[in-house]
């Protein structure tokens, strides 16, 4: 800016004249006015933005360069507070108009601000207090100041945070956590035998390779459903720290069990085979994890003790994860035994439909069954649905074996009827996850064709959470099963974000009153008023009402006066294999007939007094 500064006095020569009344001759008005074109001439050279400003801040005066920063014409700019245009965000030495020198930037409406390093000074000896402001722009200076800042805190491989940044960002969640109490997660993961693939294959093929480890790991960690997070940052920080080592930063889980989720995920979405060119390379990590403030130490030790973690899944043979904690890690060894023995269960045949009946409150028949899926794991015995239905969902094995529910369903009902049961109706339970599959439809249609199973007998039971997606995808799937002639159900009815609306924009069949409602009949005024609205609004709506959990009598009796259709619980049946619920389905049906042959048509009596003391 020494150019600009050389122009102050003469500028300051100039303008205070101009100020000072008629009393000057016109011969010196003459040389006035032939100076200021000589110097406006010399400002129109300077690459400088120089601007003229009043005691007010308004613009007397702008030179080419000042214009261009401003991305007005002269004309525009005259009149005008110059802090319209140009901002500063800090206060310095206040001057009469509110800017002093200093970083600044300009504003360019909806484009990204320019930043310019400012000068204000007072040009003296005026009569009227005049102000040169002098812009000179710094944008490539800025970028390059950013693209340093960028180089020092992200991998120039992969574009995650490097080592640097990964500190800090730890530094932050960790005091995150203590405030609100909602513990993190820190992970380690480490490629198994990079080394291997980077000697053998080249150092090119090793570079894709971690560029596609850092993708689908960035892509994993943003599709993990998880609760609402209390949070006001992305509570996922992806970090590589060099070589083949990335770290994961987790804020506000809810605890080691969230943990092991996202853990098994990373995992099984690395296990995907990835293409280099003609090569297909198959990687796998180890994955060390420490909770805080669980783990109550400082941030070195933190990343020790989960770096020992990871040390401590390459000892157990890879393609692992473990817990720094022992009581942690115990848990976390007993889930990965319990994944590998789920891995293998279908095709060992260890998976079996058990199947719990509903009857008709007006008539006592038993109108269809829900099929519960059962492991028989060898060594434990029967698996509670509780322990790995969740391990089914989060590891995606979910999808073939509910696949093979479905046709396992179908079948069942075709050996029924060769059997010469009544026409049973089957209600299967679909995840979220299944319901999203693109081939779902096909799988259910091809099950009921191949059966010849009418589809009217199959009922697809869903949570409401499902329906409030409500997206192309959701809405296609619906009318395909509507098209089949499918019928469908809305599980657990009344525990999730309960919505008329869509009620009215599926097509629903069946709402089922979740067991918690019916538990406290006919006691509780609450959940009878709750039951009692469900059940005036599903008749409203020609839908077919199941309350489960159904296991006294009295439960049965007040349901069937409030206009409920149909039962499932105890009170009729545990659930039961295929063979155990033909000999139940065949013993009722036996037991009927002789009520029949003794009472007649009195044997049709509400299932009150006639099927609740059978099957008591």
């Amino acid at each position: 800016m020494r150019a600009s500064g050389r122009l102050w006095a003469r500028l300051t020569g100039l303008f205070s004249g101009r100020f000072q009344g008629a009393e000057r001759r016109s011969s010196d008005w003459i040389r006035r006015d032939e100076a200021e074109r000589h110097v406006r001439g010399v400002l129109e050279h300077v690459s400088d933005g120089l601007i003229i400003c009043d005691a007010a801040g308004r613009v007397l005066m702008v030179n080419a360069a000042a214009a261009g920063l401003l991305a007005e014409a002269p004309p525009a700019l005259a009149g005008r507070l110059v802090t319209d245009r140009v901002k500063q965000s800090a206060a310095g030495s206040a001057q009469r108009f509110s800017l002093y020198s200093g970083d600044a930037e300009i504003a360019l409406g909806s484009q990204i601000p320019r930043p310019v390093e400012l000068r204000v000074a007072p040009m003296d000896g005026s009569h009227h207090r005049l102000w040169m402001v002098t812009l000179r722009d710094v944008s490539d200076r800025h970028h390059a100041q950013e693209r340093l800042a960028y180089m020092a805190n992200y991998d120039s491989l992969t574009g995650l945070p490097n080592r640097v940044l990964f500190r800090d960002r730890l530094a932050q969640a960790m005091a995150r956590a203590e405030r609100s109490g909602r513990p993190m997660a820190l992970m380690f993961l480490d490629l198994d035998r990079f080394k291997l693939i980077n000697d053998s294959l080249g150092h090119e093929v090793g570079d894709r390779l971690l560029q596609h480890v850092a993708r689908t790991l960035t892509h994993c960690l943003r599709n993990v459903d998880s609760v609402t997070r209390q949070v006001d940052c992305d509570p996922f920080t992806l970090s590589r720290l060099g070589g083949d080592e990335f770290t994961v930063i987790a804020e506000s889980m809810e605890g080691p069990e969230e943990a092991t989720m996202i853990a098994s995920r990373m995992l099984e979405a690395l296990s995907e085979p990835f293409s280099i060119g003609d090569q297909e390379v198959v990687v796998s990590a180890s994955v060390g994890i420490s909770m805080y403030p669980t783990d109550d130490v400082d941030l070195d030790g933190l990343i020790r003790h989960t770096d020992m973690a990871m040390y401590r899944s390459k000892s157990l043979g890879r393609s692992t994860y473990s817990f720094y904690s022992d009581d942690l890690n115990a848990a976390a060894t007993a889930r990965m035994a319990l994944e590998g023995s789920l891995r293998h269960a279908l095709e060992r045949n260890e998976f079996q439909l058990y199947f719990q009946p509903k009857a008709s409150l007006t008539t006592g028949k038993i109108t269809g069954v829900e099929a519960l899926l059962r492991w028989h794991c060898p060594g434990q015995g029967m698996v509670p649905p509780d322990r790995f239905i969740s391990v089914l969902e989060d590891t995606g094995m979910i999808l073939p074996v509910g696949a093979w529910v479905i046709r396992a369903a179908c079948a069942q009902l075709a050996e029924w009827d060769c059997m010469g049961l009544p026409p049973l109706k089957m209600a299967v339970n679909l995840s979220a996850r299944q319901f999203r599959h693109l081939h779902l439809a096909s799988l259910v249609e091809d099950s009921l064709r191949e059966n010849y199973i009418d589809p009217q007998r199959l009922e697809i039971e869903l949570t409401e959470s499902l329906l409030m997606e409500d997206t192309d995808a959701t809405r296609n799937m619906f009318e395909s099963f509507a098209r089949m002639g499918v019928r469908l159900a809305i599980d657990d009815f009344g525990t999730g974000h309960s919505s008329l609306s869509y009620l009215k924009r599926f097509n629903i069949d069946t709402l089922k009153i979740d067991r918690s409602f019916v538990q406290a009949l006919p006691g509780s005024g609450e959940d009878a008023a709750i039951t009692t609205a469900v059940i005036a609004m599903a008749r409203s709506m020609n839908l077919n009402v199941v309350a489960e959990g159904v296991e006294t009598p009295a439960q049965a009796q007040m349901l069937r006066e409030l206009g409920c259709d149909e039962i499932q619980g105890y009170l009729l049946g545990r659930p039961m294999s295929a063979t155990d619920l033909a000999l139940w389905l065949d013993d009722r049906l036996r037991q009927d007939a002789l009520r029949r042959a003794a009472f007649g048509n009195r044997s049709s009596e509400p299932l009150s007094r006639v099927s609740i003391d059978m099957a008591a």
